[in-house]
């Protein structure tokens, strides 16, 4: 029964991990690590209790009706435990045991008065009964202003909880899970060197698949699995800690993280040692609405050592030398970064990604076009393969350039003739030409590239001359998404130092998909979403870790929680049913 019990604790606190967590920094790593031992499989850290408890009533609060009433009076019981210091860290120390399903869990609790909380009750050999509902955990005083707790006796008499041992878990932490650590109200920490029989097993268990991917697939096909076998088994060795967090601020919104070190001097880390500077690339593209917006910074030493050595991979993989004759390298090997907009649509039906662009910088604009026209005429030969898969596919770009809003633009396009395949199944399933006119407004990707300035190309997904001298003038720095204050809201709850982010603009989507909706007969009424602060992604690359970080702003989520409020009325037959607030 008490083993039943702690189980529903145990499972409650871990489930708890990915959907509490907050906003405000706490600098260096927590306190209670100190005493967590440096051979532990995996800690769940809380770096001030008070935060977090303040952070778990809010988050209840804010579900309104979907809350749990419980909540509030568990935390004010927690606070009005004698002799806990709210001030102070916690960390729960998972053991995972063989042929045993969950992990035990021990807790070390900061105190400022051992004795408030056993209400000065003598220890019997070596630990103090806390009795907790149907349950009795065991305490035991660790000194220095903390105490375990577990539900085991002999488990919470035997642990070593000396001090000690937090430089040691800040050099695992690393740049990246330093970042988690600083940022989260709560996160997890996992040793991943503690794992490393588990990882052996299942490496071994994926090589036994190669030669089932050799019959299956060919010789091409099992050297490109051997050589991701290879990589995951590099990256598994190099890897020293896993942290995932979650963070909640009632003014800022909610975000999550999860970071990934790796051993200092090892092969992976040395491609991660990059100076990202990925937010300047919205400085180069026009304030529009959109769906998406993803900017990269690929100018990093790190990348750039990664991407040679790539190429060069693919290559000694390129049997068929299709990837040769797409000039892949020159392509890849000039570029520094850039952004890519999906431009939001009124009618999707007629082109969802015709009010698309993409703005580059590379070495040498015109040399880049070329390229791309080397790898557009060779495609009909490239693709050759998929003839016989009933797809023909045409490609070029044009020689003579045409002069739009002062620049040099050249036409491309890449046709596609799918008709056989689908005569091929018998005219089932989905209709290939529609499909492309609902991507492109056409039968494949047409467009303009122009060279802008002395490093900046465009690229457009459709030949509108209006799309293109829009794209233009935000390369030249007119007007651009940079100086957008609802998108700055959210670039400043992402990590700095980026070489990747992305925004979503869920209003857009939303005021697109909302009429769709109503079409088809899912909502009765729409009404249009007002302008909201985009849903933000960033990716870090430095200091021999990768950390990635989504944040959701509080006014978004506010809106889908009444939305998601309206929606649960309608249901149950309450409310206005013939139009959906959005």
């Amino acid at each position: 029964m008490q083993r039943t019990a702690h189980r529903l604790t145990r499972n409650t606190i871990c489930c708890a991990i990915p959907s509490l967590l907050v906003l405000p920094a706490f600098a260096g790593t927590p306190a209670a690590l100190d005493r967590v031992p440096q051979s532990a499989q995996a800690v769940v850290v809380v770096p001030d209790v008070g935060e977090l408890l303040n952070d778990i009533n809010a988050i209840n609060a804010m579900l309104g009706d979907n809350g749990e009433p419980m909540v509030m009076m568990v935390t004010s019981m927690v606070r009005g435990m004698p002799g806990i210091n709210l001030g102070g860290s916690m960390a729960g120390v998972l053991q995972f045991q063989p042929n045993q399903e969950d992990p035990d869990m021990l807790l070390l609790l900061p105190v400022s008065d051992y004795g408030a909380i056993t209400q000065g009750q003598d220890a019997v050999n070596g630990v103090n009964e806390f009795p907790m509902g149907d349950q009795t955990m065991y305490l035991r005083d660790l000194g220095g202003g903390y105490a375990v707790m577990g539900e085991i006796a002999e488990l919470v008499r035997s642990y070593d909880g000396a001090a000690g041992n937090l430089k040691a878990h800040g050099d695992a932490l690393g740049r990246a899970g330093g970042r988690v650590a600083d940022h989260n109200d709560i996160f997890i920490y996992v040793n991943v060197p503690q794992f490393h029989d588990q990882i052996d097993m299942a490496m071994a268990q994926m090589e036994e698949q190669a030669e089932m991917v050799a019959m299956m697939g060919g010789a091409e096909a099992a050297q490109g699995f051997d050589q991701m076998v290879s990589s995951l088994k590099s990256i598994t060795n190099d890897a020293l800690s896993f942290s995932a967090g979650m963070s909640f601020d009632q003014n800022a919104g909610v975000s999550f993280d999860f970071g990934l070190q790796f051993k200092n001097e090892s092969s992976t880390a040395g491609y991660l040692s990059n100076n990202g500077n990925a937010e300047k690339y919205f400085n180069n593209v026009p304030n529009m609405d959109y769906f998406f917006a993803a900017s990269y910074d690929m100018s990093g030493a790190g990348i750039q050592k990664f991407m040679g050595e790539y190429m060069e991979m693919v290559k000694k993989m390129d049997a068929s030398g299709m990837i040769a004759g797409m000039d892949m390298n020159a392509l890849l090997s000039g570029l520094k970064g850039g952004v890519q907009v999906m431009g939001a649509s009124d009618n999707i039906m007629g082109g969802l990604f015709t009010n698309s662009y993409y703005y580059a910088e590379v070495e040498n604009p015109g040399a880049y076009v070329d390229s791309m026209r080397t790898m557009y005429e060779g495609m009909d030969e490239q693709m050759e393969e998929m003839k016989k898969a009933g797809v023909t596919a045409h490609g070029e770009v044009a020689k003579d350039a045409t002069q739009i809003n002062g620049v040099n633009a050249y036409a491309y396009s890449f046709t596609m003739d799918m008709t056989q395949m689908q005569g091929m199944n018998g005219g089932m399933g989905a209709n290939p030409a529609m499909i492309m006119q609902m991507m492109f407004g056409g039968n494949g990707p047409s467009g303009y590239l122009a060279p802008v300035g002395e490093n900046g190309l465009v690229m457009t997904m459709s030949q509108s001359p209006e799309l293109l001298t829009k794209a233009v003038n935000g390369a030249k720095g007119k007007d651009t998404m940079a100086s957008v204050a609802a998108m700055k809201q959210t670039r400043d709850m992402l990590p700095d130092n980026r070489v990747m982010e992305m925004y979503v603009a869920a209003d857009h989507l939303a005021n697109t998909a909302g009429p769709m909706a109503m079409m088809f007969g899912l909502i009765p009424e729409f009404e249009p979403i007002e302008s909201l602060p985009p849903i933000g992604m960033g990716l870090t690359a430095d200091g021999g870790g990768m950390l990635f970080r989504t944040v959701i702003p509080m006014q978004t989520i506010s809106k889908t929680m009444s939305v998601m409020s309206d929606m649960q009325q309608m249901q149950r037959g309450g409310g206005n049913n013939n139009q959906m607030d959005f």
